[in-house]
C-alpha cells in the first residue's frame, strides 16, 4: 500500500455518519454543516483584519 493511497483511506471522506447518535440519544447537531462553514469562513475573515 502506496502513501497515496494511506492519505486517500485516512482523509478521502471526512464525512461522518450521525444516524445511531441521534437515534440512540435523540441528538441533533446545533448549526447545519452550511451554517458551521459560514460561521467559520466569517470568524477567519475577522481575524485577518
Amino acid at each position: 500500500m502506496g502513501k497515496r493511497a494511506i492519505a486517500q483511506r485516512l482523509c478521502g471522506n471526512l464525512q461522518v455518519d450521525i444516524s445511531k447518535t441521534r437515534d440512540l440519544l435523540g441528538w441533533v447537531p446545533p448549526l447545519s454543516v452550511d451554517e458551521a462553514m459560514q460561521k467559520t469562513a466569517q470568524a477567519y475573515l475577522q481575524s485577518r483584519r
